[in-house]
């Protein structure tokens, strides 16, 4: 399974997240996931071609899962993607933080922990929904008719 993590910007909460996501990962124990990052300037600006060009690539590359950091990235992908493939899009706390609240400009020890667990949670989260997902597959794949 191939999950891509976009943000706005490549800074340090791309990598937190990423760092949290896989330790998520190895203590439920989920393996064969290939985890890889972007940020929305190396796919391009939201009205160019680049853009359109770049989700294409990635889906024929098969991605399973893109993670957006906010709401309007989610939309402005969905602009670009076959609405068969917009299952494979994952809002990453899923609205209920932004992602300025999580990782704020300029904080102390007590944001940095409030911080890091939303998103051990959120990772959390997502680590279910990639074991639904999977699920799904193995049980629609039992009743595939020959």
């Amino acid at each position: 399974m191939k999950v891509l993590i976009i943000s706005q910007e490549r800074t340090g909460s791309l990598f937190f997240v990423e760092h949290l996501f896989r330790k998520n990962l190895d203590e439920a124990e989920l393996h064969g996931v290939e985890i890889s990052t972007a940020h929305m300037a190396e796919l391009g600006s939201p009205d160019g071609r680049k853009l359109e060009s770049a989700m294409k690539d990635i889906l024929l590359k098969g991605a399973d899962f893109i993670v957006v950091m906010e709401k309007w990235q989610k939309e402005l992908l969905t602009r670009f993607m076959e609405y068969r493939t917009w299952s494979k899009i994952y809002l990453f706390a899923d609205g209920n933080h932004q992602m300025k609240t999580i990782f704020p400009p300029c904080g102390g020890d007590f944001e940095y922990h409030s911080g890091y667990e939303v998103v051990h949670e959120e990772c959390k989260l997502l680590i279910e929904h990639l074991k639904a997902n999977l699920r799904n597959k193995v049980d629609s794949s039992n009743f595939a008719v020959s």
